[in-house]
């Protein structure tokens, strides 16, 4: 299941309640943090293209995992299986964000940093200052053979290898809710502000509090709000469309759910801009 509650949640790690109740929390930790069923893989072979990650250390070895409430994988275990992936699919293009970092020193950084290079090397798209997203076509990334943007969200450990991609290349907004409105209605105003040169990430997910899942232990984040949320924002994309104004990375919890009815929309809605311009 996990080795143990990561350091993105301090208030999980420091509760005397958790660990004398670890029979019942730990499992449903893991119900109300765990977002995907699938591994990269079959995330990867489901066309899924976008991947948050949030690192963190361990005092007990020098590896860094994957976290979101609980220890997830070996980071270096998931850059294999997206490495793997690209190998045999030289044309598909992935978007790696690593947007937090827990426990991480400058020093690991710098290895993380090089973690990453190495895995890649001449795959990684080299940051561009002009910030000019047009330029980077399809056509333009397979004849070049680059196929994965990183975007690294710690600024002065990025600057020491400029090949990555800062933060503001990749806005990131988070509605922080439970409400399915309140998550339009943010979708909605953030979308028509978006900046037309650089990618932009929907956050299209719905965050329960502390005291809701404390109420709700028995059930799960997928089952009491993610299958619900995702119903919703399958209707919010029905007037959407792909382009400057329209979704760019759409980021949802659960990427299987209504046998992948989101990735396929959101893949039909490039396809309908696509035939626009033609």
């Amino acid at each position: 299941m996990s080795s143990g509650i990561s350091p993105d949640r301090p208030d999980l790690q420091n509760s005397s309640l958790v660990r004398i109740c670890s029979c019942i929390s730990m499992p449903a930790i893991h119900r109300w943090t765990k977002t995907q069923t699938l591994d990269l893989t079959n995330q990867l072979m489901s066309g899924i293209r976008y991947f948050d990650f949030r690192v963190a250390s361990k005092l007990s070895d020098n590896d860094f995992y994957f976290c979101h409430g609980l220890y997830g994988p070996k980071i270096v275990e998931l850059l294999a299986q997206i490495k793997a992936f690209l190998i045999e699919n030289p044309h598909e293009i992935v978007f790696l964000d690593f947007q937090h970092f827990y426990g991480i020193s400058d020093e690991d950084h710098k290895q993380l940093i090089s973690i990453i290079t190495q895995t890649f090397e001449k795959r990684l798209v080299p940051y561009s200052s002009q910030l000019l997203m047009d330029r980077f076509t399809l056509n333009y990334l397979w004849d070049k053979r680059q196929q994965v943007f990183v975007y690294y969200r710690e600024e002065s450990a990025r600057m020491e290898c400029p090949i990555l991609w800062p933060s503001r290349c990749l806005p990131n907004p988070w509605a922080n809710t439970m409400s399915k409105q309140t998550l339009t209605n943010f979708l909605n105003e953030n979308i028509s502000i978006r900046p037309l040169n650089s990618m932009f990430v929907t956050q299209a997910i719905l965050t329960p509090t502390n005291n809701y899942v404390a109420f709700h232990l028995l059930t799960s984040l997928q089952n009491d709000l993610a299958d619900d949320c995702n119903h919703s924002i399958l209707n919010w994309l029905k007037d959407k469309s792909s382009g400057p104004k329209g979704p760019n990375i759409l980021m949802i919890d659960f990427v299987e759910w209504n046998n992948y009815e989101l990735p396929i929309k959101t893949i039909q809605l490039n396809e309908s801009i696509e035939n626009i311009k033609k």
